[in-house]
């Protein structure tokens, strides 16, 4: 794991390149604090360089940028399956390091772009190819490693988070309104935007060539589609699925340092120390979180059972509320693209945790909640799908009589977002929006920001997804269930879980790897119909059915709880005086909201309205994150 930066002048102008990668480089350490490199090409003004997380190969040999022939690499991540690419590809080929660097490095010389394809890993990495002049970028299919770029000021400029392309003085800081009014909807920013007018998120499994013209080609290397499954059985379903996990858990314990793994007691997590323990007898390190008096927000019992079941090596980090209060102020340090998810939290605490017993690989189990269909608000949506697509075909007048109704509703209760929905001819369901209802956003932003988005609305994503969906699906059948897995993978885990995973750990030099989203389990899972993940009133039906032979029933059956923060109860507090002492003049400095109603949702928290605890949230974060930012 790792950081990479690059500066490419597309003009004829010289720039102190070794200055500029230097200190993007210093600037990603925490990324990769174990080394670090550049490589230039003046005649060409074009500057690579990376911070490295050494991993396989620890010796000199991996050191980046690495450089075969003509061309030169610089790489964050892991590809799990180089070593079957070298014997299938490359077995004629002399490698100078065991690492997968030179696999990528020495694949791209043999296929050119055809490489990409035949990787299975989480990846982001640029190819100078010496013998075109071209500059070939990449990113992983889900998205799992960062990648930004932008060519302001007539250079492209590339690195693994936003806060190395701010060290560079000719990058200018511009609010995108637009991807500001969608943070507030959906609580993260979609790419391929970010907060950063002219700055842009790269989009997963896609690739780019840029030359001395700019940017010349971006496009998909891999286009995801429902693949057709056969199977004769429920049993041979469940073997299905129980093999490509297994055998993802197997590719991803691949390392030359030990691997351990966050374990919460769950389904997810307990299905992948299991499967860990099957693939090793050496020594397991599993990491768990509890906050302190909040019985209701802790599994550490269900922790504790799995890891003596696989006889782990078990630590567990308890938060308190002062470990909260100190850390909150930190994450926008960490996060220089806002994400108002607090279960931010507890992850930073366990990585860190991870890392204090010399671990720098774990695996999670982010994932199946969406793509197998784990939460219970998917089967609530199922039921509620039918009904609203019966209301949709009332009379016209009928919907003419919805605003009306609306306007007696509390802007805040999902009946109200529903109805507002249906009456201007949207989907009730819109993927990943956890942030503010737009009855209450309308209220919420200022005269002034309205018109600087103009008719910009936050359902434009939605139906852009669904558009999505519907060339994934390929001619098959519109499944329901698999709409909502489909859009949470693309949203929740894209945007939200694999962004937190990256730089919480990160933050703390730890490499978070995913069993569960290998690309091939992806397909795998979204080829699934349906009624097999949500089956008898059980979520996760199939995936849980094929669990059966390695976790035992308590911890497959047992009511989900989640992996959340007691926000409510430790920080409403300190949430709302910092919100009251200091909107005013936020307001003064930016103008994005209207004091009055802010102040109304203050006093209703402060009443004991719980349901208004993420809005003050995500108040506070961005208020503390734009004070950072800009």
């Amino acid at each position: 794991m790792c950081g990479i930066n690059g500066v490419f002048e597309l003009s004829d102008n010289e720039i102190d390149l070794v200055g500029a990668i230097s200190k993007m480089n210093t600037r990603l350490n925490h990324r990769g604090p174990d080394d670090s490199g550049l490589w230039l090409n003046e005649a060409k003004n074009l500057g690579i360089g990376q911070t490295r997380l050494s991993i396989l190969d620890l010796s000199n040999a991996g050191h980046q940028p690495m450089i075969d022939h003509r061309n030169t690499i610089v790489y964050n991540g892991e590809v799990f399956n180089y070593q079957f690419l070298n014997k299938s590809y490359l077995n004629d080929e002399k490698f100078f390091s065991t690492s997968d660097t030179e696999t990528i490095l020495k694949l791209y010389g043999k296929l050119g772009i055809n490489a990409i394809e035949k990787l299975n890993g989480m990846f982001a990495f640029a190819i100078w190819d010496g013998v075109k002049e071209e500059l070939i970028l990449a990113r992983d299919r889900s998205g799992k490693k960062p990648l930004y770029y932008t060519t302001m000021g007539g250079k492209f400029v590339f690195s693994s988070e936003l806060k190395g392309i701010f060290e560079l003085p000719w990058i200018k800081k511009e609010l995108d309104e637009e991807a500001l009014y969608d943070f507030l909807t959906f609580n993260n920013v979609l790419t391929p935007k970010t907060m950063f007018k002219d700055i842009h998120k790269f989009v997963p499994g896609h690739y780019m060539v840029v030359n001395k013209k700019g940017i010349k080609t971006y496009e998909p290397y891999q286009h995801l589609t429902q693949n057709s499954l056969e199977f004769s059985s429920e049993k041979e379903l469940s073997d299905m699925v129980y093999s490509k996990l297994e055998e993802s858990v197997a590719s991803r314990m691949i390392s030359d340092v030990p691997v351990g793994a966050f374990l919460s007691g769950g389904v997810d997590s307990s299905a992948i120390v299991a499967l860990m323990r099957e693939n090793t007898a050496h020594e397991i390190k599993t990491f768990t979180v509890g906050f302190e008096g909040q019985p209701d927000y802790n599994e550490l019992t269900y922790a504790e059972q799995v890891s003596k079941m696989f006889n782990t090596n078990h630590f567990v980090k308890t938060v308190t509320p002062n470990d909260l209060l100190d850390f909150i102020p930190k994450i926008t340090e960490i996060y220089d693209e806002p994400q108002a998810d607090t279960t931010a939290i507890p992850i930073y605490f366990i990585s860190k945790l991870a890392r204090e017993e010399n671990i720098k690989v774990v695996l999670n189990g982010d994932g199946p909640d969406e793509l197998f269909s784990g939460y219970s608000s998917y089967e609530r949506y199922v039921k509620l799908n039918k009904y609203f697509k019966i209301i949709e075909k009332a009379p016209h007048f009928f919907k003419e009589i919805i605003p009306m109704v609306t306007k007696m509703i509390n802007k805040g209760a999902p009946m109200h977002e529903m109805a507002n929905r249906l009456a201007n001819n949207q989907d009730f369901y819109w993927p990943g929006a956890g942030g503010f209802k737009e009855g209450i956003k309308a209220d919420l932003i200022s005269d002034q920001f309205k018109t600087s988005i103009g008719n910009h609305s936050s359902y434009n994503y939605v139906k852009e997804l669904k558009k999505d969906y519907e060339q994934f699906l390929n001619g098959n059948k519109f499944d329901y269930i698999n709409w909502l897995s489909y859009s949470g993978y693309r949203n929740a885990i894209t945007e939200r879980f694999l962004f937190r995973a990256d730089r919480l750990g990160m933050a703390n030099s730890i490499e978070a790897r995913s069993p569960f989203l290998n690309h091939e389990m992806v397909h795998l899972a979204l080829a699934i119909p349906g009624e097999y993940k949500i089956k008898n009133g059980i979520n996760k039906y199939i995936l849980k059915k094929s669990l059966e032979r390695i976790l035992p029933h308590d911890i497959l059956y047992r009511k989900k709880m989640g992996f959340c923060l007691p926000i409510k109860e430790w920080a409403n507090e300190t949430i709302y005086h910092t919100v009251k002492d200091n909107i005013k003049q936020f307001n003064n400095d930016t103008g994005f909201f209207n004091s009055k109603t802010v102040n109304e949702q203050l006093e209703l928290l402060k009443q004991g309205k719980e349901e208004y605890t993420n809005n003050i949230w995500t108040i506070y974060f961005l208020m503390n994150w734009y004070k950072r930012w800009f």
